[in-house]
C-alpha cells in the first residue's frame, strides 16, 4: 500500500510512504487517521471484529491494538 502525508494543502512538504501492516485475508481497512509526523493509526475490521494497528513511519514498528489481548 503507498500513502501521501501532507500537513496542509497549501504545504508542499509532503513525506511518500510504503508499508505492509500483514493484514489476514478478510481484514479490510475502514479507516487512516495521522497521530503525529511519525504515526498513522489504522482502523482494520474483519467478520468479527474492529481493531486498531498503529504504525510508525521511522521505525516501521507495528503495534496491534485490540482489546481481546
Amino acid at each position: 500500500m503507498y500513502i501521501k502525508i501532507v500537513k496542509k494543502q497549501s504545504n508542499l512538504e509532503s513525506k511518500n510512504i510504503s508499508y505492509n501492516l500483514k493484514l489476514q485475508d478478510g481484514h479490510e481497512i475502514t479507516d487512516i487517521d495521522l497521530i503525529n509526523n511519525e504515526k498513522i493509526l489504522f482502523t482494520i475490521k474483519d467478520n468479527s471484529k474492529i481493531y486498531a494497528i498503529i504504525y510508525d513511519i521511522n521505525s516501521k514498528e507495528i503495534l496491534k491494538i485490540d482489546k481481546d489481548q
